[in-house]
């Protein structure tokens, strides 16, 4: 739960999916990006950005994900391969050019990285850690968590460089057989009801994890040393944690009661403790039976439980909480054959209380996971050789989803929009904020303006561009006749160039040529502002 005062923001104003982004993205971590990405376009004589333009800069991408596409470049194309097909046309209906998409692409930059000078893990750690410290104090702050949490891991995909034996690329690099990418991991809490991520941290090394070791729990199981630092801020009220295998054990249940949590885990390996081998012997072979153990304290007070349960095999789970007593049953529809016939039967399995408690929260962050992967899709869609923009592209998808679980908590069945239509509008949103207008009001035209026409303000990057020359080499050879003609550059007078501007003659008509912008000169940005009147 987010306590922000009520859906409603004032008369017939409710929140939008522009809005519930903005309670799910840490302001703090707003500021910094547009102040280090200033940083870096000035330092390449690049007009510096804005809150809003960041902003936009994410709608952009968000809208990107609804479209299918080869490469970036075409989505700015104005014309379609196919006249089934409306063309992207980004530019035009954006209002952001190719070229300053890829200037912000290239400098955007999240997190502030100190040491720059060497290759070093923690070096290359810091592009991330301040986002992820962001999301976290945002989380503990203004997120109010309900009675289960869950606790898992989430993969960031990423098959370039890295590893922990390189100095270079990607510093830890995670392959899990059971996971569908590999790449950099992230373990993380969430609320065991709405989905709400509500604590990250990601994995690296343990010659890392050893260096910036904060507390003495080093004869402690790693699993549990990770689960209680994801858990400590809301440590206190009794609060049920919920978590796979990784965490779960004795110990790790042990250590929660002294937090005030109660804890339900699967126990696979970290069995210290745990009575599996009286567990593994009872002759249990229905579906749906279990048995358990106890463990009282001195005042012979129950404290722990070992519960034993038969699905397809068998599952064994550490529980400070709840009870054996039967709970609602589980129904799932199977085909079988019958006979000569397959049919669709509903299987009804019995589960005890505990068994139940575990299964309604555990699936949390997997289902966080498939609505990140599967239908945001930023992942798959924006393609980049930088592995901290994939991690830092990863974590924004993570805010994305987040204010999606927001909108479907706070509306319930009320929702009109399904998670695709959520994540249109809120690119539009994005896209059109006016987020550098804040405190503004329009005022009505004046009188007799009423008839006035007016004139659109000219954007940047909008219908003044660099275009090939429509000329072509004068030359006896036929591949000469092929090519577009070369021309010095209007403005540096050095380079000679087939570019041209897309709205400039001079008096005599005569195509204006310009150094293009991976040549590595300001050639273009020089005729728009001398021209033009174009701030960039």
């Amino acid at each position: 739960m987010i306590y922000e005062g009520g859906d409603v923001l004032g008369p017939e104003r409710m929140r939008r999916p522009y809005d519930f982004f903005l309670a799910m993205f840490p302001m703090d971590q707003l500021v910094r990006m547009v102040q280090l990405t200033t940083t870096k376009l000035t330092a390449r004589g690049m007009a510096p950005t804005s809150a809003g333009e960041v902003l936009k800069f994410l709608g952009v991408c968000v809208l990107a994900t609804r479209y299918e596409f080869g490469s970036r470049a075409d989505l700015w194309a104005t014309r379609a391969r196919s006249k089934y097909m409306l063309a992207p046309a980004f530019g035009e209906r954006t209002g952001m050019s190719r070229r300053r998409f890829d200037a912000l692409w290239s400098c955007l930059t999240f997190s502030l990285q100190v040491d720059d000078a060497n290759d070093s893990e923690a070096s290359r750690w810091q592009l991330v850690t301040d986002f992820v410290t962001s999301i976290n104090a945002h989380r503990a702050s203004r997120v109010t968590a309900s009675d289960l949490l869950c606790v898992d891991e989430s993969m960031c995909k990423w098959y370039g460089q890295g590893g922990h034996w390189i100095h270079r690329g990607l510093p830890m690099y995670v392959a899990i057989d059971r996971k569908p990418e590999n790449g950099c991991e992230i373990q993380n809490a969430a609320c065991g009801r709405s989905g709400i991520m509500l604590n990250l941290s990601v994995v690296t090394t343990a010659e890392h994890r050893q260096g910036t070791a904060e507390s003495e729990d080093d004869d402690l199981p790693h699993g549990t040393v990770v689960l209680k630092k994801l858990v400590a801020p809301w440590a206190g009220p009794r609060r049920v944690v919920c978590a796979d295998s990784f965490f779960a054990s004795v110990t790790t249940a042990q250590q929660l009661l002294a937090m005030g949590l109660r804890f339900i885990g699967v126990v696979k390996t970290a069995t210290r403790g745990y009575p599996m081998g009286t567990l593994s012997k009872l002759p249990l072979e229905d579906r749906g039976e279990h048995a358990a153990y106890i463990h009282k304290t001195v005042d012979g007070v129950v404290d722990l439980m070992a519960v034993l349960w038969v699905d397809r095999e068998r599952r064994y789970f550490i529980s400070s909480t709840s009870s054996t007593l039967p709970g609602v049953p589980y129904e799932r529809v199977r085909w079988r054959q019958e006979g000569d016939r397959a049919e669709r039967v509903v299987l009804t399995i019995a589960q005890p209380q505990v068994v139940e408690t575990y299964y309604k929260s555990c699936a949390q962050i997997d289902q966080h996971n498939r609505c990140r992967q599967d239908d945001l899709r930023l992942e798959h869609k924006l393609v980049t050789h930088d592995w901290s923009m994939r991690v830092n592209l990863s974590l924004l998808g993570m805010c994305i989803v987040d204010a999606w679980m927001l909108y479907s908590g706070a509306r319930g069945g009320a929702a009109e929009l399904t998670q695709k239509q959520f994540y249109e509008d809120l690119a539009a949103e994005l896209i059109d904020n006016t987020y550098d207008s804040v405190g503004l009001r329009a005022r009505g035209a004046p009188d007799g303006a009423g008839d006035a026409v007016a004139v659109p303000p000219m954007r940047y990057g909008l219908g003044i561009h660099l275009t090939p020359t429509l000329k072509r080499r004068a030359g006896a050879s036929a591949n000469e006749a092929d090519q577009c003609a070369q021309r010095r550059c209007r403005v540096c007078k050095k380079g000679r160039s087939t570019l041209v501007c897309s709205a400039f003659r001079d008096g005599k008509h005569v195509d204006v040529y310009c150094c293009g912008p991976k040549t590595g000169r300001l050639c273009w940005d020089q005729h728009l502002r001398e021209a033009h009147d174009l701030d960039v």
